[in-house]
């Protein structure tokens, strides 16, 4: 990551650490000041008893005799106490000009039980998270550059081709555009409610709804490009289990997971979908006879724009959003999306059953 330098003064020396340097002297000077003037306003009090004759001559001597020591160790505690928050307070402000420069890797290394520490552990956090949003969305930018060139590849030489007149079968050529098209606006689609997601802003229309028949309809869609490579869909449920969702989003969970079985699943295999009901959770699960999910992949599988494939090759899956839009939407019906342990690819969604249905 580029580092921006900080501005140079006239003098040479670099403006930002001069300030935090005469800022951390001034808070020392702060703390040693406030304890003297506490100090000052005792000594005054005892000056006004005297004058009133409120205390004796010798008595005054004494308590003088003891008070000039007590300044002095005062002001000596007082600035043992200051120099920790001094530099535990440069090491935040540190710690927030390096962030402010780009330095995503700052963290502020303090550890205290009060105020500054929570602030320090507060700041350490909203960094971690900052660093998580700029790693996803260079690899959102590096994912979606990289899904997007393929099709748009493929547009340019069909275009070209046909302007040319070198196309053999130019109505050919226009069926391969518009299944690219359609790659697009898919791309399109997912990133748009990927946005609503994270953003919190997805609007669920909620009804009762049979999840055995939508998972029925979800697999008829599907069908097609299952019957291209002769891979079977079965539906395995033996009652109607009903749920409170959104249809169309929990139809588009369940045909992201077909589709995405049925391109790791072997050709003449068997894509499996279970619905079962148990006393308070609705199961679905979608099983395929492939190699199953990489032991390196599992931990991040549901994590956005990643992918087991890492030349995220077009025809094992598009821009690594499927899994990762399957757990939001999911979540936003208070349930779980987790991987089986195999053999063969597994992933199952956990919901609440409906409280009519209890």
């Amino acid at each position: 990551m580029t580092q921006v330098p900080a501005p140079v003064d006239v003098v040479g020396g670099p403006t930002a650490l001069r300030h935090r340097r005469h800022r951390m002297n001034r808070l020392g000077r702060r703390f040693v000041g406030a304890t003297l003037a506490v100090l000052g306003v005792a000594i005054m009090m005892i000056a006004v008893a005297a004058n009133a004759m409120f205390i004796e001559k010798h008595d005054l001597n004494l308590l003088m005799w003891v008070l000039v020591p007590a300044v002095l160790a005062a002001a000596m505690v007082a600035m043992l106490m200051a120099r920790p928050v001094a530099r535990d307070a440069k090491r935040i402000c540190d710690a927030a000009m390096r962030v402010a420069d780009g330095d995503l890797s700052a963290r502020t290394g303090v550890i205290r039980n009060d105020e500054l520490g929570e602030a320090a552990e507060m700041f350490d956090l909203m960094v971690d998270r900052l660093f998580a949003v700029e790693r996803e969305r260079s690899l959102m930018l590096s994912s979606i550059s990289h899904d997007l060139r393929t099709p748009l590849a493929s547009l340019r030489a069909a275009v070209e081709a046909i302007r040319d007149g070198v196309a053999d079968d130019p109505d050919l050529y226009l069926v391969g555009m518009e299944r690219q098209v359609r790659a697009l606006s898919s791309l399109v689609d997912d990133l748009q409610l990927h946005t609503q997601l994270i953003s919190g802003t997805l609007q669920l229309n909620r009804a009762r709804l049979d999840l055995t028949e939508l998972a029925d309809e979800s697999m008829e869609i599907v069908r097609p490009l299952a019957e291209t490579r002769g891979i079977k869909l079965l539906l395995e449920a033996v009652e109607r289990v009903m749920v409170d969702a959104d249809g169309s989003q929990l139809a588009r969970v369940i045909r992201n997971l077909l589709d995405n079985a049925i391109r790791h699943a072997p050709d003449g295999s068997v894509v499996l979908v279970q619905v079962v009901r148990n006393s308070d959770q609705v199961i679905l699960r979608v099983h395929d006879e492939g190699l199953g999910f990489p032991a390196d992949f599992r931990d991040r599988a549901f994590e956005p724009f990643t992918r087991a494939d890492p030349a995220r090759d077009t025809r094992t899956g598009t821009a690594g959003l499927g899994l990762s839009i399957a757990r939001g939407i999911v979540a936003a019906h208070q349930g779980s999306v987790s991987i089986g342990n195999g053999p063969g690819g597994e992933v199952q969604i956990v919901l609440p059953t409906p409280p009519a249905s209890r």
